[in-house]
């Protein structure tokens, strides 16, 4: 009986002891690798949230949760924008409240940091802000930056922390951090081994922060938060197909591009990646350059953080001439024939001249004649200055009969085809130009300029153009500049 007893006891006794082993374990388990270092019974909620229209380094505690519903424990509407910076790609994601079509951050985590803007209209935040709740002891940073890249990481552990130890806590050596001041907006930094320069010294629980990590020694660039500019795009006037490349310079430097991924729309968030070393964003200045694949954008905004609306009309040929007027115009492009690439003005080109800065010859172009032109091509960048024409050639029928219209008298020192002259008319005051001109006998002169002597300033005359030329009339042995045509 008594061994029967024992036996029937033996199950319950074991059974308690593996209860009381697991409950001993479970204590043992260190609070952030279970989730007990907040409450279970705590509300879901965005820590520092930003003040109206200012920037602020928000984290998100709680289930994985949609990204509008989570911004919105800050009050309805309260936060405008928010970014996140992909630590495996370098490139940002980001949200703007009721604009679907240009947002791509959708979820946040637990613990995740973004940059939050908030919104002009809403009702201001309490100025001082509460002090967080201690979080685990000792504490830990949460997601810690890859080696050379940046990260945006929240510390998880006591307020107070020493900031260089709290950096300790990441497998990878943080070289520097920045923090943003919710009330003022300048940022705090953290430069590891130089406390000349470190202004963010200590960590409070749930404080987020970017933080760039390196082994190398030297200058890093500063974070920025990124501007986001989109809206239509156009190539020569026709909407920019899927798949067009759009870059982004700053002075010189590319910082940004993307892939049109809709008919005519574009988005692009600057700078991306975030730089790490320079040439850094901050530094290159001066206004932003656009380029669709190999045309460029005549707009040239400034840059600026959050959103920022903006078309974009991109052209081959940049300061085309208006009719009947001079430009120096600029080709952006592969290299092409001098006449394809004026012709992708929206104004005819009827004439351009390109100087050599070795040489210092001009070389030439005359629309529809080929005789008489020298410069061949134009390559990517290259400025010409170029006439733009206000109308088809008219014929040059009158000038056939311009000998026997001038009574026998006629030009002197006529040049010969594609070449220049210094000619003179031997003939009436008075003369229409045109006419005086076609008496040449062996050429028709394409071109012909005059100096005032007193005003400094030249006149000229295109043949057949009388839209374009303003030397009308000659008066007796007028020296003019004259470049032969083809020959009669």
């Amino acid at each position: 009986m008594v061994n029967l007893w024992v036996m029937r006891r033996t199950p319950v006794k074991l059974s308690l002891i593996v209860t009381a082993v697991l409950i001993a374990l479970a204590l043992l388990v260190p609070p952030w690798a279970n989730g007990s270092s907040r409450s279970e019974a705590q509300q879901a909620s965005l820590h520092n949230c930003p003040q109206p229209g200012k920037w602020a380094i928000s984290v998100w505690e709680g289930e994985e949760t949609e990204t509008a519903e989570a911004l919105d424990t800050c009050g309805a509407d309260a936060v405008h924008a928010a970014y996140y910076i992909d630590p495996s790609t370098q490139t940002w994601r980001v949200f703007f409240k009721g604009r679907p079509a240009i947002s791509n951050l959708d979820t946040l985590d637990d613990l995740q940091a973004v940059v939050t803007l908030g919104s002009p209209t809403a009702s201001p935040m309490p100025t001082a802000q509460p002090t967080p709740t201690p979080g685990p002891s000792p504490g830990r940073m949460v997601g810690c930056p890859m080696a050379g890249k940046w990260a945006m990481s929240v510390w998880n552990g006591p307020n107070g922390a020493n900031a260089a130890d709290a950096f300790a806590t990441c497998s990878e050596v943080i070289a520097v951090a920045y923090w943003l001041d919710p009330q003022t907006q300048t940022w705090q930094r953290y430069v590891r081994d130089r406390p000349e320069l470190t202004t963010l010294s200590h960590l409070d629980n749930l404080q987020g922060v970017f933080a760039l990590s390196s082994k190398a020694t030297g200058e890093y660039c500063a974070i920025n938060i990124p501007g986001t500019f989109y809206g239509a795009v156009t190539i020569d006037g026709q909407p920019a197909p899927v798949g067009t490349v759009i870059k982004v310079f700053r002075g010189g430097t590319e910082f940004g591009s993307t892939t049109v991924t809709e008919e005519g729309t574009y988005v692009v968030t600057i700078p991306a990646p975030a730089p790490v070393v320079a040439p850094c964003f901050e530094s290159a200045g001066g206004p932003l350059t656009f380029t669709c694949d190999a045309a460029e954008a005549q707009e040239h905004p400034s840059w600026g953080v959050g959103s920022k609306p903006q078309n974009l009309t991109c052209v081959y040929m940049r300061d085309c001439p208006a009719a009947g007027k001079w430009s120096i115009a600029v080709y952006s492009g592969e290299e092409a024939p001098a006449g394809d690439a004026l012709a992708l003005c929206g104004v005819p080109v009827e004439a351009a001249y390109w100087i050599d800065p070795v040489s210092q010859t001009w070389s030439r172009y005359f629309r529809g004649q080929p005789e008489l032109s020298t410069l061949g091509s134009l390559h990517n960048l290259q400025g010409v200055i170029a006439l733009g024409s206000a109308s088809e050639s008219v014929s040059a029928a009158a000038a056939q009969s311009a000998q026997e219209q001038a009574g026998g008298q006629q030009m002197e020192g006529c040049p010969e085809p594609g070449k220049w002259a210094i000619s003179v008319w031997n003939g009436a005051a008075g003369t229409p130009t045109g006419l005086a001109l076609a008496t040449c006998p062996a050429v028709k002169v394409a071109v012909a300029y005059w100096l005032d002597p007193q005003t400094q300033k030249w006149e000229h005359y295109f043949d057949g153009r009388p839209d374009l030329t303003n030397l009308l009339e000659l008066r007796e042995m007028q020296g003019l500049i004259t470049l032969g045509g083809e020959a009669r």
